[in-house]
């Protein structure tokens, strides 16, 4: 009885190790894909900026007014802020401009992630 006890815990393992290493891809939903055409990652026109909450706003505030950018969403509980560019801004542009400001920390893309 023992040993049958031991042998169906043994195979219970073995079962639940082989069923871990099962890789399933990431495939993309229906729709979403165009054969031929790279998948989109970012937006082209929004940018999220991180700025030191102990230095302030203010000078990111008139760096995003001066580029004629306009504010969607202020996060103040992560200290960070939407903005939307400008009709013909060039989004790499925008994100390497706004990363010289005094008191960014980060620029990054506006971009959709998904959790499995």
């Amino acid at each position: 009885m023992k040993r049958l006890i031991i042998l169906s815990l043994l195979l219970a393992t073995l079962a639940l190790t082989l069923d871990a290493r099962v890789v399933r891809p990431i495939r993309p939903r229906p729709g979403q894909e165009v054969p031929g055409k790279p998948q989109k990652l970012h937006s082209d026109n929004t940018l999220i900026i991180f700025y030191d909450s102990k230095s302030g706003k203010k000078t990111l505030m008139k760096a995003i007014k001066k580029y004629g950018a306009t504010v969607i969403y202020d996060y103040k509980n992560i200290s960070s802020i939407s903005i939307k560019l400008p009709e013909g801004k060039n989004v790499d542009e925008a994100k390497a401009h706004f990363e010289k400001v005094k008191g960014v920390i980060q620029v990054d893309y506006d971009k959709i992630m998904r959790i499995m």
